[in-house]
């Protein structure tokens, strides 16, 4: 059946006939939930108000009173006069956007625009531009890309755009794939879209109920049309008859339930002769209004994904070319550790070139606030603890090895409110100056205590007017003025893990017991970091400082450049899976106790995994000091043991490389017997 009605299509557009497409939810599914799923989501969205499960009640009485046979739509339709009535008009929005979020892909979601996006939190114009943006995210089923085609293609043939009844973006999303500009165009409940002077030229989407996000900063809530009964008003039949320009309609993958839609096509074949195509994806047609006999034709067993693909091909649009977004990419590492590394074992004289073998060789990163350029500043972070861990010596090699290419070294010391801190400081400072005087003897940080300089900064100091640089000022504008969910605080201080809407209901019993056990005082970290690091941007040029810290702290930074858009490229080392600073395998006291460790490690699944406890000391404790001093890497029972892959490759061999590993690794944490 795709075949005819492709071939009614091109025969029209041949002809000389114009097309308008009117596009439902099928076209956008699974990538989008569909109503069935969408009304899943309202019920777990009600299920976590707090308000003694009454929303959640009068939901599942609405659905009973329609019976067990009522169609998706009712039960929608239903669930948001329940939503209006009980809450606010507005309230459904949120369910509705976290729906069109589940089309977003992000490979790492901290790195992304919703990093500092909490779960049910409203999206504004601002972050649900940044997140359309991100062109190669979005998951968009096979016809979706096709009509992108089809309107970057042939725009005069298709009107140069498009009408749906979708709240979703992806339509702007498959234009913009192809070079083409898009618009989004709400219709307004009375049928007016919403016409803006820059949409001139762009291919215009207009959504007949609503759009996910605001348009502009003057849209309020609701942003979807509230299905109440007086909202079938014939004159929004015949404002939307107007935006029906042309000979053929076609309808694909929606089910006619809008009376405003059907009157709108009533009105066009009223005025006019037009020809509408209805595809369905069912055998059945369905039982439009008695208004709409003998003008629609119905084509059925329709699949919308070959309809379109079938049709862009048929009128030789030629596919959208490979985009080229370098910020964008899916980097193999392994690829580049392998042919772009630099040979041997001598680390490269400058900044930059430096840290790109930290990422190819050693899986480091480097989240770039704009183009890479050389910092002169490297401010670390360092939480205070009794003793410094095997992650802070790792640290402090590479902070020395940026030390020895000029770039100063700036430790703010996290003391703030540690009993003992005095005493502490001490020995904690002497182990990191230890370990970064094996790569750089000269090397002489800056040490700041963050409880000292939070004491003696006073609030509202003439300073503060420029730059937020105490705790209360921090506090003012971030959890204030930028007013990001309370999720994604906790999850970038790490109380709560940063996961996906299922994946935190699948981890809710732990993270309640998190949430339970962990203090507050960890709300104060952002608000006294943040302060200090404003103090030293008094007199460094934010684009050349550069904050260290570990990989699961990037969320905390991305909140930094978001919150305060001051740049923020950040240096992070990789992450040590389910381990923590404060974890005994990485605070030893003897090599025995860590070949003990190694061991017992081995015996479990998935030991030698990138990112697991066995590797990243290779890489990072045995390894990297060897390359950033420019020593030899040892030889093991006929091995060289200069990578991952030769290392396991002794091990594997009966070589005991374990007990060499302990040993090493050892000599260069401990300090030396007194």
């Amino acid at each position: 059946m795709e075949l005819r009605l492709i071939e009614e299509v091109v025969s029209a557009i041949r002809h000389g006939g114009t097309v308008t497409l009117i596009l439902g939810a099928g076209m956008t599914m699974p990538a989008v939930p569909g109503l069935e799923e969408l009304v899943e989501l309202a019920d777990r969205y009600a299920a976590g108000l707090g308000d003694d499960g009454e929303l959640i009640q009068a939901l599942h009485q609405a659905r009973a009173a329609l019976g067990p046979h009522a169609l998706p739509i009712e039960v929608y339709l239903a669930y948001r006069r329940v939503f209006t009535a009980r809450r606010s008009p507005g309230e459904f929005d949120v369910v509705v956007q976290q729906a069109v979020l589940a089309g977003y892909r992000a490979p790492d979601l901290a790195s992304s625009p919703l990093a500092t996006h909490g779960i049910w939190q409203r999206v504004d114009l601002r972050l649900g531009e940044r997140v359309e943006n991100s062109l190669d995210w979005w998951e968009l089923p096979a016809g979706v890309r096709a009509v992108g085609r089809l309107l970057a293609g042939r725009p005069d043939e298709f009107g140069n755009c498009i009408l749906t009844t979708n709240f979703d973006p992806l339509f702007e999303v498959a234009v913009r794939q192809t070079g083409r500009q898009a618009l989004s165009v709400p219709v307004a409940p009375d049928g007016r879209p919403d016409r803006r002077p820059e949409g001139e030229g762009a291919v215009q989407v207009f959504h007949l109920h609503g759009f996910w996000r605001p348009v502009s900063e003057e849209a309020r809530s609701p942003l979807l049309h509230d299905p109440a009964p007086d909202a079938t008003a014939p004159e929004s039949s015949r404002a939307l008859a107007e935006l029906i320009t042309g000979d053929v309609v076609v309808v694909v993958g929606y089910t006619g339930w809008d009376d405003i839609v059907t009157g709108a096509l009533r009105e066009v074949g009223a005025a006019r002769p037009v020809r509408v195509l209805w595809a369905l994806h069912d055998a059945a047609p369905l039982r439009l209004p008695d208004r709409l006999e003998g003008l629609v034709e119905f084509f059925t067993d329709i699949d919308g994904d070959d309809l379109f693909t079938g049709l862009a091909d048929r009128l030789e649009v030629p596919p959208a070319g490979p985009r080229v977004d370098p910020r964008r990419r899916v980097r193999h590492l392994e690829w580049e550790r392998e042919l772009f590394s630099q040979p041997g074992n001598t680390a490269p004289e400058g900044v930059l070139p430096l840290l790109r073998q930290l990422e190819r060789r050693y899986g480091w990163g480097v989240d770039w606030a704009g183009e890479p350029q050389r910092p002169r500043l490297l401010f670390w972070p360092v939480r205070l603890r009794s003793r410094a861990s095997l992650i802070n010596a790792v640290q402090a090699l590479t902070a020395a090895a940026l030390s020895a290419r000029g770039v100063r070294v700036a430790v703010c010391l996290d003391d703030f409110g540690v009993t003992g801190r005095e005493q502490l400081s001490a020995a904690f400072v002497e182990d990191l100056r230890r370990w970064m005087r094996r790569v750089d003897p000269a090397a002489d940080p800056q040490v700041a205590s963050l409880q000292d300089y939070v004491t003696s900064a006073p609030a509202h100091s003439p300073e503060s007017l420029l730059r937020p640089t105490d705790p209360w000022s921090v506090a003012r504008i971030f959890y204030g003025e930028r007013n990001p969910s309370l999720y994604s605080v906790l999850a970038a201080i790490k109380v709560v893990p940063h996961l996906a809407l299922h994946d935190l209901e699948r981890n809710a019993g732990a993270i309640v017991q998190t949430l339970l056990s962990k203090d507050a005082n960890r709300l104060l970290t952002p608000l006294t970091t943040w302060s200090y690091l404003h103090h030293l941007l008094q007199t460094e040029p934010a684009a050349e400082v550069m904050a260290y810290a570990g990989s699961d702290e990037r969320l905390l930074w991305e909140q930094f450049r978001e919150h305060f858009g001051l740049g923020g490229t950040l240096l992070y080392n990789p992450y040590i899976r389910h381990l923590t600073n404060e974890s005994r395998m990485v605070r030893w006291s003897s090599p025995a106790e860590l070949r003990a460790y190694l061991n017992s490690t081995r015996g479990l699944p998935g030991w030698g995994e990138e990112g697991g406890y066995v590797h990243w000391l290779v890489q990072n404790a045995f390894l990297l000091p060897r390359y950033l001093t420019g020593a030899d890497f040892p030889e093991a029972g006929g091995y060289h043991l200069d990578s991952w892959p030769a290392f396991a490759a002794a091990l594997d061999g009966g070589v005991p490389v374990l007990d060499l590993l302990a040993e090493d690794v050892s000599a260069f944490y401990l300090p030396p017997p007194a």
